[in-house]
């Protein structure tokens, strides 16, 4: 696919694709603003579903067992602090974070709940979201929940 690069902003000449990895709280601010036009505002309805979907990948340090994603929230701030991958049949957490669950990972959960530090753990630590990762990632749908 053919994404369209940013005319504006601080990210100008980068897709979405890559600003929903790089910056997700931009990219969220953006879509519900309407500050996207003609062909970004497009992309930004297909990748806004799709970020809010994003399947657990199938081979997780847990193995093949069921597997949900566990949400915490920062309990003196009250600001979106992690999220992890656990089994299912796990209780949920109980403690001084609150935490919920819900079976994709949702990008938007951060925005959602309250400003937070711009900082994600997807994958290895190690691996380097370049703009062409971001976008194939968002062009294979089987990375999406329906």
């Amino acid at each position: 696919m053919a994404w369209t690069r940013l005319n504006f902003g601080k990210h100008k000449g980068r897709t979405l694709p890559w600003v929903v990895f790089a910056d997700p709280d931009w990219f969220f601010w953006a879509h519900k603003k309407g500050a996207l036009e003609g062909a970004l505002a497009e992309e930004a309805k297909e990748i806004y579903r799709k970020a809010c979907a994003i399947r657990v990948p199938s081979r997780t340090a847990l193995g093949e067992q069921e597997v949900e994603v566990e949400y915490y929230i920062h309990e003196p701030t009250g600001k979106f602090a992690t999220f992890k991958i656990v089994p299912a049949s796990r209780p949920l957490h109980q403690g001084a974070s609150p935490a919920f669950r819900r079976k994709v990972i949702d990008l938007s959960v951060p925005r959602r709940i309250a400003p937070y530090d711009k900082s994600y753990l997807f994958g290895s630590s190690s691996y380097r979201m370049t703009e062409r990762r971001c976008q194939k990632f968002f062009e294979n749908d089987s990375n999406f929940e329906n």
